[in-house]
């Protein structure tokens, strides 16, 4: 395999994220660069700030190889089209090509952060977010420039079957560091199978959660900050420790580890378990947008399934309700929110009211513009800027500033002080609710851009209700 002179770019990345304008005042003060989520909905409160978790040393010894593994590169057409592949593997194509994965370099979603990045930092994050959301145009030298004009058909594709399947080996557990041999041998899970038109061999990388991880761990590369870090939390969790990879869970069309029988070609064997390769997530908010509707509908299972809410309630002679609010993680093998949960958001819903259906109470709801209430109680992370300032773009962290997420079969809580108005019986609504982006990030977006973006909408996760009585 082939080594490139690249190396140097990736070093230049940590030099250019801390010397270039992204740091500077007029990155912290402009209304033009400043992300209008801060103001809005971001809802670091004191009290949620006193509540979140430290900046994270994360584990140290990650952090302390966070350098770049010497790339690849390898001449254009060396990784087949996924078209080439539905011929014989129909159903994975099928399943693949409506995937989050598929869409990973053309949503535009991506295209209008990627591409408001690069502006900011010269170029500097080309390769850190492209090489994960455009493997191939990475690996044969496409990437950069940034706007993909040198991007052949496969290229465009984003994370497609070929590069998948001539990955060897993993150089380094974060910032895409999976190890590409593209030729006629594909690599896989089984090794077992016959082709006429290629080689088949088995790989073990495959079977690992380590294979998704090396993009599902991302770290700036010029401080540390992990920006996502999906695969840690789960590596050193109770789903880790079992060995429950994210193949198991997010390779079957329902939440949970579940079994699904197939083949993976036409003329293949019969599996009893064949996975799939729709690669299920959160993103019900892009898969409708883009027609995918029965992907978002499995979008909305796995959210639905990950937690259950429990209440408590006392109410004092004064008529004062002090509520309880317990969210738990059931079904999720990482933290929930995870990936880039610096874009999206996760909070309580909490409405009261009397017998008549006044409401007395609430906190978490969406207002006429579709943003949610700034003072309700939010999951998620932040990154703090180079001015102490919240943000939600990842090139400008500095560190993490706010980081409140209910961990695998942990659970986290929050009390409520509710002033009852009059003797009687009070209903108690409480939902947990969850959205891909924040409103105001979409309608930065669209104002800068041009572009048309669907309202995001608002998921139901959990939900619990109760009586009480003053």
């Amino acid at each position: 395999m082939k080594r490139f002179a690249l190396f140097a770019l990736f070093v230049l990345v940590a030099a250019v994220l801390t010397s270039c304008g992204l740091y500077n005042s007029k990155m912290a003060s402009d209304p033009a660069d400043v992300e209008t989520v801060a103001v809005v909905e971001d809802a670091a409160t004191e009290q949620a700030e006193e509540t979140a978790e430290p900046v994270v040393a994360a584990t140290e010894e990650v952090v302390e190889e966070a350098k770049p593994a010497e790339p690849q590169i390898f001449e254009p057409g060396s990784f087949e089209s996924p078209d080439r592949c539905k011929n014989c593997h129909r159903d994975i194509y099928n399943d693949w090509k409506e995937s989050m994965h598929a869409h990973a370099w053309t949503e535009k979603w991506y295209q209008q952060d990627f591409m408001m990045a690069h502006h900011e930092t010269d170029g500097a994050t080309d390769l850190l977010c492209g090489a994960c959301h455009a493997p191939i145009a990475a690996r044969t030298g496409q990437l950069p420039p940034a706007d993909g004009s040198m991007f052949d058909e496969t290229a465009k594709r984003g994370i497609s079957c070929d590069f998948c399947h001539t990955v060897t080996g993993l150089d380094q557990m974060y910032n895409m560091g999976h190890v590409s041999e593209p030729g006629n041998e594909k690599k896989g899970p089984r090794g077992d199978g016959r082709s006429l038109y290629h080689g088949v061999k088995f790989n073990e990388n495959h079977t690992k959660a380590d294979f998704c991880g090396s993009c599902h761990m991302v770290i700036h590369p010029a401080n540390g900050t992990h920006i996502i870090d999906t695969w840690q939390d789960w590596k050193t969790n109770w789903y880790g420790e079992q060995n429950i990879t994210c193949q198991d869970c997010h390779m079957t069309p329902t939440p949970g580890v579940q079994e699904t029988p197939g083949r993976a070609a036409l003329l293949g064997k019969w599996r009893d378990n064949m996975p799939y390769h729709g690669f299920v997530g959160a993103s019900s908010y892009v898969q409708d947008a883009m027609g995918n509707k029965k992907q978002a509908e499995m979008a909305r299972e796995y959210l639905k399934s990950a937690a259950e809410m429990k209440l408590a309630e006392t109410v004092a002679g004064d008529g004062n309700l002090a509520l309880t609010v317990e969210v738990h993680n059931v079904g999720a093998g990482h933290k929930i929110p995870t990936g880039t949960t610096y874009i999206r958001i996760m909070w309580l819903e909490v409405i009261v009211t009397d017998a008549t259906g006044k409401v007395v109470y609430s906190s978490g709801l969406v207002d006429e513009k579709n943003h949610v209430d700034p003072d309700a109680v939010f999951f998620r992370v932040q990154f703090r800027d180079a001015d102490g300032n919240l943000t939600g773009k990842s090139w400008r962290a500095q560190g993490i500033g706010y980081d409140r997420r209910i961990p695998a079969k942990g659970m986290d809580s929050e009390t409520y002080q509710i002033a009852l108005p009059a003797k009687g019986e009070y209903q108690v609504s409480t939902r947990l609710m969850y959205r891909s982006f924040t409103q105001a990030t979409l309608d930065e977006a669209a104002e800068r851009t041009g572009e048309e973006y669907p309202p995001v909408e608002s998921v139901e996760m959990a939900a619990a209700q109760t009586r009480v009585v003053f």
